[in-house]
């Protein structure tokens, strides 16, 4: 029996999909010594995490793992300047991430603040419960 070209070409591309999807970095579960902070939130309800951050050093926050399973949707990520210092030359702020819970569950987040050579300054954990 001969399978035509194209179904071969589908099967091919829904398992490099899908062999992709399963490579993205999923933390399940964070020691407690390394555990930042645990946020229980509603449905109704939406998640703000506020880190000190200062562009102008060459470090950025970023987050390590993707979120999955989709128990939270990243909204948004802005920089805040600090009030008191938004008249410095190379001030400091705040990277504010929020978060909006799409169904029961909890998950982890890794953030990073590194540099564009790798260089790693900090790391902080987080588990979110969405009840």
């Amino acid at each position: 029996m001969k399978i035509p070209t194209t179904l071969l070409f589908v099967f091919f591309g829904l398992y490099l999909f899908q062999s992709c999807d399963s490579q993205k970095t999923v933390i399940k579960n964070v020691p407690s010594d390394k555990l930042n902070n645990t946020y229980t939130i509603g449905m109704n309800d939406t998640l703000t995490i506020e880190l000190k951050s200062n562009p102008t050093t060459g470090y950025v926050w970023s987050i390590d793992n993707k979120i999955k399973p989709k128990v939270i949707q990243e909204l948004n990520h802005e920089f805040v300047k600090n009030n008191k210092t938004t008249d410095m030359v190379g001030a400091g702020g705040f990277d504010h991430w929020k978060f909006l819970p799409l169904k029961t569950g909890e998950v982890y987040l890794h953030f990073i603040y590194m540099r564009e050579d790798g260089k790693i300054n900090k790391e902080k954990y987080y588990k979110v419960a969405v009840e």
